[in-house]
């Protein structure tokens, strides 16, 4: 049931929102009014139990008998709820195995590469150089895989130093064997 709160009408339609007499927004009443006269604005006034026996009084600001299990509870008749006790907040994210100790394995393979694109300028040194770092830094990742990391790199670094080692090998022999053979022949 709604009713007007300016002319006090009541309207049970419930499609209805605005007043049809004087349009002022409708009000919700939950509970129907028996009463042709029947104003929303007073209410039954609430009933309190007035203790008439003066040794009572006494024991009026007791508790009540607790309620039975289950059985709703009305909120100011509840148990205050106990503060939580502070605790400090957790501590960050840390993982429990670092590998930071992958400096020598990416050096081996930095220094292949730069060996490789750099082609001529140091010869087969940055390969046997990475080589090098590359075998120590493995040697480390054998000893301590927890605290030692960069396997790939040092593989990498060895790979790459390989291949332009052997390359310069190859120029080499066949620039003995091209000098020595055409010296022979000529």
């Amino acid at each position: 049931m709604k009713y007007c709160p300016q002319c006090k009408r009541q309207f049970d339609e419930p499609w209805l929102s605005f007043c049809s007499d004087d349009g002022t927004p409708l009000i919700q009443e939950l509970t129907p009014a028996l009463d042709p006269n029947w104003d929303p604005n007073i209410r039954e006034p609430k009933r309190e139990t007035k203790v008439e026996n003066p040794s009572e009084r006494k024991t009026e600001w007791l508790p009540r008998d607790p309620p039975l299990p289950g059985a709703w509870i009305p909120p100011d008749e509840r148990r205050p709820m106990n503060p939580a006790v502070w605790q400090p907040p957790p501590a960050p994210y840390k993982p429990t195995t670092t590998r930071s100790g992958q400096g020598l394995a990416l050096a081996s393979m930095i220094t292949a590469i730069a060996g490789l694109v750099l082609w001529g300028c140091f010869g087969p040194l940055p390969g046997i150089a990475s080589m090098i770092m590359g075998f120590v830094a493995l040697s480390q990742i054998k000893k301590t895989p927890d605290k030692v990391g960069g396997k790939p790199y040092a593989v990498a670094g060895i790979a790459i130093g390989a291949i332009t080692t052997f390359f310069y090998l190859l120029i080499f022999l066949w620039f003995l064997f091209g000098v020595g053979l055409g010296g022979r022949l000529g």
